[in-house]
């Protein structure tokens, strides 16, 4: 595990985008596992930035969402259409390179994912109980792609992209398992505000605990996190907290 510490979100997301678009510029045709959510909206403007800066093609690159929303009520919140708005329309991706997992064809997405080579890249975001994907607490860590019900504190927190309306926002939604995340070759994980700092300092204690779903990358081989400086204070208060406990 690789820690990597930015003064804020705005030098982070520089950062990681740059990473990608490094990693684009290497293997043109590179498989690469996408998030939603507002922790990853600045890594996607650097993405869009730095790639016409530098003329990196996306032509031949193929994505594959971490997760979409079942019944969702309000198209413009779906996560197509979020990646589209964010990322997709801004860069010269073809769509039929873009993947999302849908509740009919569940097996069928992994399959996918294997048969196109595996993801090379993973961006992950995090939940405030430790959830990646949409894999809450219990999921077991081999899990595959799979339809899960929302909790109530994911709901909450996403109920600000409904209107605040929490009746909008979906009950359900289809990800990747654990087990399938576990299998990408790289995985790059962000953790930007101050609700996320319990999940990752249970990260950092090494102890992979099925009650807080990041824990299962403890010891994946090529795996970084992306903190701010004001979360990796809290996170090390958290952490002397424990000890002197």
């Amino acid at each position: 595990m690789i820690i990597k510490i930015f003064k804020d979100s705005k030098e982070l997301g520089i950062a990681l985008g740059k990473e990608f678009v490094d990693a684009v510029e290497a293997n043109p045709s590179i498989i690469l596992g996408l998030a939603t959510g507002s922790s990853p909206l600045g890594t996607y403007a650097s993405i869009i930035e730095n790639s016409k800066e530098r003329g990196v093609s996306f032509s031949k690159v193929k994505t594959f969402n971490l997760d979409e929303y079942l019944a969702c009520p309000l198209e413009d919140q779906t996560y197509r259409a979020f990646m589209k708005e964010n990322l997709f329309s801004h860069i010269d991706i073809l769509e039929e390179n873009t993947h999302f997992p849908n509740a009919t064809g569940l097996s069928d997405y992994d399959k996918e994912i294997a048969e196109a080579g595996g993801v090379d890249f993973q961006l992950l975001g995090i939940g405030r109980n430790g959830h990646i994907g949409f894999n809450e607490p219990g999921t077991p860590a081999d899990s595959l792609t799979h339809v899960v019900d929302l909790t109530e504190s994911t709901r909450v927190a996403n109920a600000r992209f409904f209107r605040d309306d929490l009746s909008l926002v979906p009950t359900q939604a289809v990800t990747m398992g654990i087990g399938t995340i576990t299998k990408s070759r790289r995985i790059a994980l962000i953790a930007n505000t101050l609700d996320k700092a319990e999940p990752i300092a249970k990260l950092l204690q090494g102890k992979k605990d099925l009650d807080c779903p990041v824990t299962a990358l403890i010891d994946h081989p090529h795996f970084e996190v992306y903190l701010t400086e004001e979360v990796d204070e809290a996170v090390q208060k958290l952490l002397a907290g424990s000890l002197a406990d």
